[in-house]
């Protein structure tokens, strides 16, 4: 492997012997004369594969302690959620840790509004939130983040699942998400009377397929109508949950002017069906 640019003192870019670049991250490897050659004597601690080069001029404002803690939470979150992620969420976490830590020792708290709807759309990464805010409270000295910025650091992993983790309106997306699914379900319980256990495997289920729907309208995306008969078929046999899937659409209409294909309403017709027998 090939260290080719300093980042600090501790940090730099490289490229690895399959030609990839690589993050290295180590005591000491960006202060020899680059490029150069690693040695096994050189202590390198962490190699991140794929960040995007733009991010270089944030990882040098990171401290060591920061980055290692935002490592190891993307670590359990590849873990736990058995998913890939974007490569550049190390930074982008690292970069919102240390900013909250710098607002936590001016005494400056923010409470995110979302955080309700978080523990409901997004259980699982709000978990790993949570032990993430204890990862970083024992890593970096002093750092006394409070258990409500496990809701932003869940929402940062969201947004590496869904593709983002660079791109400020990818956050948005997963917060507009966590609105929306919010509304939604309101729409399902009232028009079809039943009270929703949101931590149900079939509530996470179904928030599931919808966050992926919700990206697929939201960048402009249709999944194509194949099965038309079929969709007749399942509006017929089923009128309570064909009229509530509707409702759904009105609301995604004029809420956002999403229009959705009689193949997607389908498919959120199987979903809430299974959603409300599986209580």
């Amino acid at each position: 492997m090939r260290l080719v640019k300093k980042i600090n003192n501790n940090v730099a870019l490289g490229i690895d012997d399959s030609g990839r670049d690589v993050v290295v991250f180590g005591k000491g490897v960006g202060f020899k004369h680059m490029p150069y050659d690693i040695t096994p004597t050189d202590e390198v601690q962490r190699i991140f594969f794929d960040v995007s080069r733009g991010m270089a001029g944030t990882l040098a404002g990171l401290s060591d302690n920061v980055l290692l803690a935002a490592s190891d939470i993307v670590d359990l979150a590849k873990m736990e959620l058995e998913c890939k992620l974007n490569p550049n969420l190390v930074v982008t976490l690292a970069d919102h840790i240390q900013f909250a830590i710098e607002r936590r020792r001016e005494g400056i708290d923010v409470q995110n509004p979302l955080q309700n709807e978080v523990a409901f759309v997004y259980p699982n990464e709000l978990r790993i939130g949570r032990t993430g805010v204890a990862m970083v409270n024992v890593r970096v000295e002093d750092a006394d983040l409070p258990e409500s910025e496990a809701c932003s650091i869940a929402l940062h992993i969201v947004n590496g699942e869904m593709g983002g983790a660079g791109d400020t309106s990818s956050i948005d997306l997963v917060m507009e998400t966590a609105r929306i699914m919010k509304e939604v379900t309101k729409i399902i319980e009232s028009e079809l009377s039943v009270t929703l256990d949101r931590r149900s495997y079939a509530y996470n289920r179904f928030v599931g397929h919808f966050r992926y729907l919700v990206a697929r309208l939201s960048h402009g995306e249709s999944e194509q109508s194949k099965n038309s008969s079929l969709f007749e078929q399942a509006a017929e046999d089923f009128p309570d949950i064909y009229s509530c899937v509707e409702k759904i659409q009105q609301y995604l209409a004029d809420t956002y002017g999403w229009s959705c294909s009689n193949e997607e309403l389908l498919y959120l017709m199987m979903h809430v069906n299974r959603l409300v027998t599986a209580r």
